[in-house]
Parts: structure tokens; C-alpha cells; sequence
């Protein structure tokens, strides 16, 4: 990877030597650098800094599988298909988190708001944050795995 020198990061793409194998570090390089400016601006706990590292091995699992199912078909088109194929998926993804998990997050919202005791209470805020954590991360496995079937069944055709 070029960290510094932009003319010759511009020369190997002007001259056809940038590879989608060395753009693919570069958007590794990014997503791993997304995710820890997200958690940097958060409020640091135990919680927060398990869903960091659960989050950033299946960023890192799920993009070098994506990669690897495009490369083992034919190889070709990596990052368009990866920018069109995730906004479908994510889009997916999201209706199922909202016709499936808003509702329940407000059926508990609810539940927890008639009982002060139990909404006021440390254990509540604790059991919230690892709930929240499971169904971010569920939801990120899901949309990897989408991802990776997706990528397999465009490059073998």
C-alpha cells in the first residue's frame, strides 16, 4: 500500500498496474478505519469495546470472504459488484430490522417503562446494551453472509 505518495498511487492506476487485489486493501484499510472512528466517539465500556473487536472480525472475515468469492469465480468487477450488490443487501437487511426488531424494541421499551424500578436500574442498562449488541452483530453476520452467497453466484456466471 502507497501511504503518502499520491503521484505514484495516480501513475499505477493511470498506467493499468493498480490492481483490485491492492484496492481491496485500500477499502480493508477503510472499513477497519470506519469502524474505529465509530467506537473512538463512543462512551467506552466492556460492552461497547466487545461489540468493537466481534464487529471488526467479521468486518475483516466477511470482506476478505467477499473478496475471495469474487476472486475464485471470475475475478472480475470486484468493486462495482461490491458497491451495488451491499446497497441491495443493506437495504434488505434493514427492512428486516425494522419490520422485525423495531417493533419488539418498543414492545420492551414499553414494558420497561411501566416498571420504574426495572427501568431505572443498572442490570436493565447492562441487559440493553448486550441486547443492542447481539442484534448489530447478528445483523452485520447477516449481511455478510448475504453478501459472500450474492458475490459466489455473480462470478461463477
Amino acid at each position: 500500500m502507497i501511504w503518502f505518495n499520491i503521484k505514484e498511487l495516480e501513475r499505477k492506476i493511470v498506467d493499468n498496474e493498480f490492481t483490485d487485489q491492492e484496492g481491496f486493501k485500500y477499502f480493508l484499510a477503510y472499513s477497519i478505519l470506519g469502524l474505529m472512528v465509530t467506537y473512538g466517539s463512543t462512551s467506552e465500556n466492556l460492552i461497547t469495546f466487545i461489540e468493537f473487536l466481534v464487529g471488526l472480525a467479521i468486518t475483516i472475515w466477511g470482506s476478505y470472504s467477499i473478496f475471495k468469492a469474487n476472486s475464485s469465480g471470475d475475478g472480475q468487477d470486484f468493486f462495482k459488484r461490491y458497491f451495488a450488490l451491499s446497497w441491495v443487501i443493506g437495504f434488505r437487511v434493514l427492512i428486516i430490522f425494522i419490520t422485525i426488531v423495531l417493533p419488539l424494541a418498543i414492545i420492551y421499551s414499553v414494558i420497561s417503562y411501566q416498571s420504574s424500578d426495572l427501568y431505572n436500574s443498572d442490570s436493565t442498562t447492562l441487559m440493553e446494551d448486550v441486547i443492542f449488541m447481539v442484534i448489530y452483530l447478528l445483523s452485520s453476520l447477516v449481511y455478510y453472509v448475504l453478501l459472500i452467497n450474492s458475490f459466489k453466484r455473480v462470478s461463477s456466471k
